[in-house]
């Protein structure tokens, strides 16, 4: 097959190839190994084969002995895989899957099936590089002619006109070329990392002779973008010194010809989807596209940008961030600085050792242990921890930061080892006392070396301080004004050390067997 201009060098090679001849193909395969022609599965084992089910073929045992059940001739293709095939009788069998059933082995090893354009095969596998299968997802890709007439291409599997492809990458002619066709194409191959298939639009229009303004589905950088045909004749477009056949301004969509197209004139203009980097005063990359493909640099090169959108990315070494960091979920967190966290931290097994200050908005929670120098706040959302003691007299607050209780007295033992600590206070005399204005009162009796105390403190058992004296065996008064009454209970006796003088109200019992002195 006919180069479209010149041989690509072994650089460009990597992306633009050379079509292999679609207008014959042989295949050559051993017909006396079983390893190649299976009696019980009726297939022929030919790797990376370029047949189509359906595509018709020539068979020819080659000078030897052709496999039993086929006799050299005409027969029809069915696909397996891109080894094995299986041969039918007709175009029909082979659409539907019956194939010749293979009975025995044949003789020689230049048994052989050829395809070829004969006015009836319209399908071609697409290769190049003498085998190589194409991976093809848009008919321009592929850059095609016959007889010299340059092919229009069709997303579909039954073209109307031109060609099309299949999701098989198979070349669909929408006429079968005849024997005496000449053809020759190249293909942009789908490794391109930055080769942008969904730009590769094809725009149709029709001439009426005075129309020079056609308006694209896209807007290429410029008139360099796109591949204008009239009638498959291809245009050149206009450049800065030279008027040719059209031309797109900037930032337009518009194409415009020199010459309105004559009536009926088919114009199709070919978006050229390769887009490369658009070069900036220092010939930096801003912008790249590729859906498939991938971005390589060496471990020389640099990337700066303003901003990274995506859904994942993995390095091998460190990142430095010279900003600020915002993230939803990090697994390991390395930081020298402080740490700031939006909901909440949580530690687990290790424990946190922390020096400085921890701040959070809505609580920390950790299981391990926190070690602090300090902790600030008032403490009320901490769990069994003493933040301090109040101390008060007689309901009056003494202090609010005591930390230390001082027991002192005779009576005061404290015992018990470790944390817990057991005070013991030893009962001695005492009463129960109550307010008064002036002195000492009790509301009950005040026993001295006693067992066993009876009566009230209006009576025996009393002790007044300051003016009467009360004693337990009787009443001792001096120089008293008693208001109260008071009795000497039976056998018991009392005294009256005057002047005394008994109230209006108050009373002085003698029980019978008693004796009152009064002095």
């Amino acid at each position: 097959m006919a180069y479209i201009g010149l041989k690509p060098t072994a650089g460009e090679n990597n992306s633009f190839r050379i079509l292999d001849t679609l207008s014959t193909f042989t295949a050559t395969f051993n017909g006396s190994s079983s390893s190649i022609v299976s009696v019980s599965a009726d297939t022929i084992n030919i790797p990376e084969h370029r047949f189509v089910t359906g595509q018709r073929v020539t068979y020819n045992d080659g000078g030897g002995t052709a496999i039993t059940g086929l006799s050299d001739g005409v027969y029809f293709i069915i696909k397996i895989d891109r080894n094995l095939i299986q041969l039918a009788s007709s175009a029909s069998n082979a659409n539907n899957g019956t194939q010749i059933d293979l009975t025995g082995l044949g003789v020689g090893s230049s048994h052989t099936l050829n395809v070829a354009f004969d006015g009836v095969n319209k399908e071609f596998k697409i290769t190049h590089d003498n085998g190589t299968h194409a991976k093809v997802t848009r008919a321009s890709q592929i850059m095609l002619s016959i007889n010299g007439v340059l092919q229009q291409p069709n997303d579909d599997a039954a073209p109307p006109t031109g060609f099309g492809i299949t999701s098989d990458s198979v070349l669909v002619f929408s006429t079968a070329p005849a024997s005496t066709d000449t053809v020759f194409g190249s293909i942009l191959s789908s490794n391109i990392s930055s080769f942008e298939i969904s730009d590769n639009d094809i725009d149709n229009f029709t001439g009426d002779g005075s129309t020079t303004n056609f308006t694209m589905s896209k807007t290429p950088p410029d008139s360099r973008n796109v591949l204008v045909t009239n009638n498959g004749v291809v245009q050149y477009p206009n450049d800065t010194t030279t008027t040719r056949d059209y031309s797109v301004a900037t930032d337009s969509n518009v194409l415009s010809f020199t010459t309105a197209p004559g009536n009926g004139v088919k114009i199709q203009i070919r978006h050229i989807g390769f887009a490369g980097g658009a070069g900036g005063g220092s010939g930096l990359v801003q912008s790249v596209f590729g859906r498939t493909g991938d971005v390589v640099l060496t471990n020389a090169d640099d990337i700066t940008v303003r901003n990274i959108v995506g859904t994942g990315a993995t390095f091998s070494g460190n990142v430095s961030i010279g900003g600020t960091l915002t993230y939803q979920d990090v697994t390991n967190i390395d930081s020298v600085g402080i740490v700031t966290a939006r909901s909440g931290l949580k530690v687990l097994a290790g424990g946190a050792n922390i020096v400085g200050v921890v701040s959070a908005t809505q609580g920390a929670v950790i299981t391990g242990i926190v070690t602090a120098t300090s902790y600030r706040g008032d403490g009320s959302q901490l769990t069994g921890v003493v933040s301090g003691i109040t101390i008060k007299e007689e309901g009056s607050a003494l202090s609010t930061q005591a930390t230390t209780l001082n027991f002192v007295g005779a009576n005061i033992t404290a015992t018990g080892g470790g944390a817990e600590k057991t005070i013991t206070v030893i009962a001695g005399a005492g009463g129960t006392f109550a307010a008064n204005a002036v002195g000492v009162h009790t509301t009950k009796i005040l026993g001295i070396n006693t067992t066993t105390v009876a009566g009230s403190a209006t009576s025996e058992g009393a002790i007044q301080v300051r003016g009467n004296i009360a004693i337990e065996e009787g009443l001792l008064t001096l120089d008293s004004n008693i208001n109260t009454s008071v009795s000497v209970p039976s056998g018991k006796n009392a005294m009256l050390i005057g002047p005394t003088t008994v109230g209006a109200a108050a009373t002085i019992d003698v029980a019978q067997g008693s004796t009152l002195v009064v002095v």
